[in-house]
């Protein structure tokens, strides 16, 4: 089972859409498969990129939330509190 697609749109310059239509024709997918490809490529390219930047933060002492983050606590460290009716 396939994940479900979302709708996305934007202008991209007219030299990007050349390379897009050329990797197309290269591969003989269509370019929005080609354009799928190379998001989702960015995506876990970026994804890699955080996870290496937040071991080396902790690594020299330093909290993730320098990226605006919570720090890490696996849900070990939020206060639970109960409702009394």
């Amino acid at each position: 089972m396939s994940i479900p697609l979302k709708d996305y749109r934007t202008a991209i310059p007219e030299s990007v859409d050349v390379w897009l239509e050329i990797e197309a024709q290269a591969t003989g997918k269509d370019k929005a498969t080609v354009g799928r490809e190379v998001l989702l490529s960015w995506a876990k390219d970026r994804f890699h990129a955080h996870k290496v930047a937040a071991r080396r933060l902790q690594a020299n002492g330093m909290q993730p939330e320098l990226f605006g983050d919570e720090p890490a606590d696996a849900g070990t460290t939020r206060n639970h509190t109960r409702r009394t009716a």
